[in-house]
């Protein structure tokens, strides 16, 4: 049986074309027209907008991984430095040496957590600002063919 990643949502889109979309929405609008607006504008805008969707869920499904692989990396540093801190306790001394050891680790595990959760909250917002920004660009671009549509029906 072969090994599946269960975050793999690539599956999803694998039958999803673009430009046959634009050319469905083509063959639906032929010979029809509203006068002043040009059918082949409106298809190339909502071809703009078929790609704008799936180069964001390219990017959030990237992110995603990214994310994943991190904290699967951050889980094996953790088992590496316990099993490390578990060497340390068993050799050190008497109980007040253990404690002292035990309080240094405590703090270098909340240093180290912190850590960790501040490069994840960045790694999250860095993926959102990118699709947020992409959706931003093409909105206004999308807003301003509007724009010059309307321009030339008047």
């Amino acid at each position: 049986m072969a090994n599946q990643n269960p975050f793999d949502f690539s599956g999803l889109f694998s039958g999803f074309d673009p430009q046959a979309m634009t050319r469905q929405m083509q063959e639906a609008f032929a010979g029809k027209s509203i006068p002043g607006i040009d059918p082949q504008v409106l298809a190339e805008s909502q071809r703009k907008n078929m790609e704008l969707l799936m180069s964001t869920n390219q990017a959030v499904l990237a992110g995603s991984q990214a994310l994943i692989q991190r904290q699967a990396a951050m889980l094996q540093e953790t088992i590496a430095e316990l099993t490390e801190a578990a060497g340390k306790l068993a050799a050190a001394g008497g109980p007040q040496q253990v404690s002292q050891q035990q309080v240094e680790m405590l703090q270098a595990a909340f240093d180290k957590a912190l850590a960790n959760s501040n490069e994840i909250s960045s790694m999250i917002k860095e993926t959102q600002d990118s699709v947020t920004n992409q959706v931003n660009k093409r909105i206004s671009e999308s807003l301003q063919e509007l724009k010059d549509t309307i321009a030339k029906v008047q």
